[in-house]
């Protein structure tokens, strides 16, 4: 009761199909109901063949028979038919979730964890449904089937107890079973599968380097594991089969030994002994199914608990006020780190609103995570980030990022059209002539019209049919497409041969006429052409203002003017 308390949230907010739920409760207790008749028919037509062959009765068990058919179509459509809304409903409510968590929370998980979280870990929420429809008929099977048992013969009824605490005891090591099963399944499925993804990723590197021998024997434990796994799971299926013909003997042993005496001695017809065995077997059935839903309510435990945790997280903030103007963007005392790892230590800095500001420094001095404090995908820990005169956390999310355009060092493309990756995420409806001057400035208009199909043509996962110049100037057609306020560049130049930067570049230009920009500067080249420049080192600014300035008094920005220098020779 606890776990099913625990996890009733999981299906807030999702519709529930309750006429579905009902149809199946309802064929699921005509199935039970028609069974249970089914061996009353028996024994009366045993009895009555004794003397006379009564074709009453026999079209009674046929008509039985195809209604317990019937019944059983039922059950089965309406059962899968649950599943799958339910699961789709969980699918939908955990995805839009992911889609609402703070970005911290994808530090601490791994992606093909969280894809289980959406792709299989909802069919056990369906089953939980499921799973408890069919106790509540498997009870009512149990009850009316022992009921049946005493009313026929108290004596052998009472040796049935004993398939009571035999039953019990084969569903508790089978739900004991169940539970690890789960538990190891998700567990090793999930690393085989992340196994699989990023080695098939990176199966050029593999190849390049010659390590085939090297991974040969590492998935060799990790596909052990999985064989082990798996077949531990078989096993837990096997043992329930045996446990089920095992207490199907008892249940024919006591009705047998018990109730053949009682035949010979004339104290008992052999259709009542057929409809006691009947009744046993029924019983015997029942409650293995009882245990076995309650050892699969137990093993999807894992699956739901780890539902449950990521619906508990919290969200992003989504209130406040709307993003109007361009005001000066400040840092005030902030510090930052990740995982108790110190990344940026009490940074306070303006950046000045019409302005260019170039942020240069040495790697893993704190650049990038500046530029995602300004996304606000992350808070500070300490001290605040401010908008004119009002920190940033005042305004509604979704208004403070469509005034920002990102171009990072490598932004990747989504699977679908040119069109539809430069119209990602605009929210408006966008002209052929706004498509095509957006392309025009961002210098991606010839390459794109020498794509077969042009702006209709397919993009690759990850944008692998276009170079990565050309992914970074599709990048900025579509931050001219967003009209933003500010302009956040990080490293956009960086690992492109001369030519793509060149090209970057002068579309880059083009973007930041007239915008407030921010931007990571690797070449002097970018910095000398700021308004503003900040020099950071391991997480501490320890230079400020225009490139000339830093030039006479920063020792840091003059070694970066020379290696600039000397590069541009």
């Amino acid at each position: 009761m606890k776990a099913i308390k625990r996890y009733v949230h999981i299906f807030r907010g999702v519709k529930l199909p309750w006429i579905s739920m009902l149809a199946y409760l309802i064929f699921s207790l005509v199935e039970v109901t028609l069974g249970l008749q089914s061996v009353e028919l028996s024994a009366s037509i045993i009895d009555a063949s004794q003397s006379t062959i009564d074709a009453q009765r026999l079209v009674r068990y046929a008509v039985n028979l195809i209604l317990t058919v019937a019944a059983t179509v039922g059950e089965t459509y309406f059962s899968g038919l649950l599943e799958q809304k339910i699961g789709a409903g969980v699918r939908l409510k955990v995805w839009d979730k992911l889609m609402r968590l703070p970005l911290s929370y994808y530090d601490t998980e791994s992606p093909n964890d969280l894809v289980s979280r959406v792709t299989s870990d909802p069919g056990s929420a369906s089953s939980y449904i499921t799973t408890g429809i069919s106790c509540i008929t498997t009870v009512y099977a149990t009850v009316v089937a022992f009921r049946q048992l005493f009313i026929f013969h108290k004596g052998l009824a009472t040796w049935s107890l004993l398939i009571i605490p035999c039953t019990i005891g084969v569903g508790a090591v089978y739900s004991v079973m169940a539970y690890h099963s789960a538990l190891l399944g998700a567990r090793n499925f999930a690393k085989t599968t992340g196994y699989m993804t990023e080695h098939v990723h990176n199966l050029r590197l593999i190849r390049a380097l010659g390590t085939e021998r090297y991974e040969k024997q590492k998935s060799h434990g990790i596909f052990r594991r999985q064989y082990w796994t798996d077949l531990y799971s078989r096993s837990t299926v096997a043992y329930m089969v045996v446990g089920l013909q095992a207490l199907s003997c008892l249940s024919l042993i006591i009705s047998f030994v018990a109730g053949g005496r009682m035949v010979a001695q004339g104290t008992l017809t052999v259709g009542t002994l057929v409809i006691f065995y009947g009744f046993s077997s029924m019983v015997a059935m029942h409650l293995s199914n009882l245990f076995m839903a309650v050892g699969t309510i137990i093993g999807t435990n894992g699956e739901l608990k780890k539902i449950s945790c990521l619906l508990d997280q919290a969200d992003e903030p989504q209130g406040g006020d709307e993003v109007t103007g361009e005001e000066d963007i400040v840092f005030d005392n902030v510090s930052f780190a990740y995982k108790d790892v110190p990344v940026l230590e009490n940074i306070s800095c303006r950046l000045r609103a019409g302005r260019v500001t170039a942020i240069v420094g040495t790697n893993g001095a704190g650049k990038s995570t500046m530029m995602k404090l300004i996304e606000r995908m992350y808070d500070p820990d300490e001290g605040q980030i401010t908008f004119g005169d009002r920190e940033i956390g005042a305004f509604n999310l979704t208004s403070w990022r469509h005034a920002l355009a990102i171009v990072a060092q490598d932004t990747p493309l989504m699977s679908g059209t040119v069109r539809e990756n430069l119209t990602y995420g605009i929210g408006r409806e966008v002209s052929q002539e706004e498509l095509t001057d957006a392309v025009k400035l961002a210098n991606a208009y010839d390459f794109i019209q020498e794509t077969p199909g042009g702006f209709d043509a397919q993009v690759g996962p990850g944008g692998s049919s276009f170079s990565g110049g050309q992914r970074q100037c599709l990048a900025i057609a579509r931050a001219v497409l967003r009209r933003p306020r500010y302009l956040l560049l990080d490293e956009a130049t960086s690992s492109l041969d001369a030519k793509c930067e060149a090209d970057v570049s002068t579309a880059l230009d083009r973007l930041m006429e007239g915008r407030t920009t921010v931007m990571i500067a690797h070449s002097f080249r970018a910095a000398r052409e700021a308004d503003d420049v900040i020099v950071m080192d391991n997480g501490h600014i320890v230079g400020m203002g225009t490139p000339e300035e830093l030039l006479r008094t920063n020792a840091y920005y003059q070694t970066f003017a020379r290696r600039g220098d000397k590069e541009a020779v």
